[in-house]
């Protein structure tokens, strides 16, 4: 059996992972056992509890792999907009999936994404302040941050709920218009 954090285990992670997803093409999440998706994948029930303690946990681990990471990875108020976009991206290439992910799971999902999105605004208003000469006002900056975070979110579920008809650019658009009017604020 492999490490948990080695290559080997995130090649079954992944595995599990694309079982799930393409069962969610056709499948809501609660009609979908643990059996449903190692026999997708060939693999036993043993290795999914190996690597997961359930289905929510495996879910979970997909949307850090491929919504948080990637939006938290290196963000900064330069790249803000390409993050934003390939978060939009990513749902709408893996629409159907996301949709029944969220009509599950939307609760936790939109705690954990507003609490790291409100992290990292508050890293980028920082920044913003420091650029522009202006000290800091921590309690603004968190509040914003925070505030922030949770329409970012809101925003996101808002549009996968809707069906997703708006395409990522527009949506990025709209959010880097709100982000750049915060930045006007700042100066």
């Amino acid at each position: 059996m492999c490490q948990l954090d080695s290559p080997c285990a995130i090649k079954t992670k992944k595995k599990l992972a694309g079982a799930l997803k393409e069962l969610m093409q056709t499948t809501t999440f609660d009609k979908i056992t643990v059996s449903d998706i190692t026999e997708k994948c060939n693999v036993h029930r043993q290795t999914f509890y190996y690597h997961f303690q359930d289905r929510y946990e495996l879910l979970d681990w997909i949307f850090a792999k491929e919504l948080i990471e990637p939006f938290t990875d290196n963000i900064n108020s330069d790249n803000l907009q390409e993050k934003v976009y390939n978060l939009f991206e990513t749902m709408a290439e893996n629409k159907k999936f996301y949709q029944h992910a969220l009509q599950t799971n939307s609760d936790d999902l939109i705690r954990y994404i507003s609490k790291i999105a409100s992290e990292q605004y508050l890293v980028i208003f920082k920044n913003v302040s420091k650029e522009s000469g202006i000290n800091s006002d921590d309690e603004a900056d968190e509040l914003m941050a925070e505030f922030f975070g949770y329409g970012i979110c809101g925003i996101v579920m808002s549009w996968a709920l809707r069906g997703m008809k708006e395409p990522p650019k527009a949506m990025t658009d709209k959010l880097d218009n709100f982000f750049i009017n915060y930045k006007k604020i700042k100066s």
